[in-house]
């Protein structure tokens, strides 16, 4: 599908195509999978999900377990498992491979012995919490790691798995405990400020936390302690986002300015990088985001009465479009993980899409089409009508018949999650040692970070997580016709 892409479209969207009608209060595309973008996860304010299929514009599924609004959606990494927090104090973990329908199972279609499947089937998992939950992220690896954030400014690990728990993460490092025997009486010493935003790196080695202070903390998801602090402004931190490398982190605040991040792909370290700001009506921010290849930065504002979006340039900083919408104001929005479009939500719950019109491309069906703009005389060319030698118009068949197409292999060009660097390259031969402080302190760093991340990669269960089973083909059934099916084949038998 990727390959299919015009890499010189346009890469953000001009004007509003059309709306959901839904009361959604927060959305989520799916990020990853070979059906990355397909689908988009809607939290609505009476507490159901809705998952919408983004081409059809119908729903896909429809899930029941909230009683309060829905505010924080995440996608597994190959999109079987959704994980929904909301204002119940409670986030649930949801199969989506079960199927509605009772006669249907999702690894046979003709089946008819399945089980009757509901709302409590697909339910896998409720994580109760002492207060609402603003927002809830899987773990990039796993599905049994998960990260909360409390209204109450709180930040919650939770570990699903056989002799794991419940963590409140706190601003403070592995030295200072040992410093002060006690970590209550070390954190209030320090005078720290609460914890009100979190986010795994994309490549699950870190957690990256915001603080009323204004301070990024840099967190091992295993000790749990601190490794970096870094000032970033003096407002508190609002939210905070990676672009899909893990190269790039966007930050929003309370002094309502934008800051670009750029992050060390080894070590993790941060480096400011720009900052985005509405010059004139300084206006709030109620949602960030990355376009798919990271060159834009997106902004929604919080206009009382008006629905803008802000895409800037992420290298130069320039503002290159603002999309106004409805005279409601903005509640949530996300860019779409493979194309030029945007979903926002509105006050009141509706789903705006927004999105390029392509023209009609006639030289895709007729090469040498030409799309004339008034009637024009035609020349006709010397050789137009001459009658063409037939053994060389066969020849030319015959060579176009011999071209393979191969339709069996599957697409494997779709988004997926980057991988941790658990391990440097080995030194060239000859190499020569580095002889000042600062050189030395930096690679002592990271070797240090890349230790760490060895130690993530291993807790989590490695490449494909601790056995979640997140493997799954899509929402809806595929018939294989070519590779037997051993239950239809025993039928037969019988």
């Amino acid at each position: 599908m990727q390959q299919l892409l015009n890499p010189f479209a346009q890469k953000y969207p001009e004007a509003n195509e059309g709306s959901f009608q839904t009361e959604a209060a927060a959305i989520n595309f799916n990020p990853s999978g070979p059906y990355a973008g397909h689908y988009l996860a809607a939290g609505n304010f009476d507490g159901t999900v809705n998952v919408w299929d983004v081409e059809t514009r119908g729903v896909a599924r429809t899930l029941r377990g909230h009683v309060k609004a829905v505010g924080g959606l995440s996608w597994s990494r190959n999109n079987r498992y959704l994980l929904t927090a909301s204002l119940d104090s409670t986030c649930i973990v949801w199969d989506l491979s079960v199927l509605p329908q009772p006669s249907l199972r999702p690894t046979n279609p003709l089946g008819a012995g399945s089980s009757t499947a509901s709302s409590s089937h697909q339910r896998v998992a409720t994580i109760r919490l002492d207060a609402p939950v603003a927002t809830a992220q899987f773990h990039p690896r796993t599905t049994l790691v998960v990260l909360a954030t409390l209204t109450c400014n709180e930040i919650v690990l939770i570990d699903r798995r056989k002799g794991g728990g419940k963590w409140v993460l706190q601003d403070i490092t592995e030295a200072e405990v040992g410093q002060a025997g006690d970590e209550d009486e070390a954190e209030g010493s320090q005078k720290k400020g609460a914890l009100c935003c979190a986010s795994f790196s994309p490549c699950g080695s870190r957690i990256y936390a915001g603080t009323t202070k204004g301070k990024i903390l840099t967190i091992d998801p295993v000790t749990r302690y601190v490794t970096h602090r870094l000032p970033v402004t003096g407002s508190a931190i609002r939210s905070i986002i990676f672009d899909a490398s893990g190269r790039h982190l966007l930050t929003s605040a309370t002094d309502r300015a934008l800051r670009l991040l750029s992050v060390s792909p080894d070590s993790g370290a941060l480096t400011a990088s720009h900052r985005f700001q509405d010059q004139v009506n300084r206006t709030p921010w109620h949602a960030i985001g990355f376009n798919p290849d990271s060159e834009l930065v997106m902004g929604g504002a919080g206009h009382k009465a008006a629905h803008n979006i802000f895409v800037w340039d992420r290298e130069s900083g320039v503002l290159l479009k603002v999309l106004e919408g409805p005279k409601e104001s903005l509640g949530d929005c996300e860019w779409h993980p493979t194309r030029p479009i945007i979903a926002s939500t509105t006050t009141s719950g509706d789903v705006q899409i927004w999105q390029t019109t392509a023209p009609d491309n006639w030289a895709a069906f007729a090469p040498g089409f030409e799309e004339l703009e008034e009637n024009v005389e035609y020349d006709e060319r010397e050789d137009e009508f001459d009658i063409e030698d037939e053994s060389e118009l066969t020849r030319r068949k015959d060579l176009e018949e011999d071209i393979d197409i191969d339709i069996m292999r599957k697409d494997d060009s779709y988004p997926r999650r980057p991988d941790p660097i658990i391990s440097l390259p080995p030194k060239p031969a000859g190499a020569a040692t580095p002889t000042d402080e600062k050189m030395i302190a930096a690679e002592a760093e990271r070797d240090q970070a890349v230790k760490l991340a060895r130690v993530v990669y291993d807790w989590v269960g490695g490449a494909e997580g601790a056995g979640d089973g997140d493997t799954w083909e899509g929402f809806y059934l595929s018939l294989d016709l070519i590779s037997p099916d051993p239950e239809l084949e025993a039928l037969s038998v019988e």
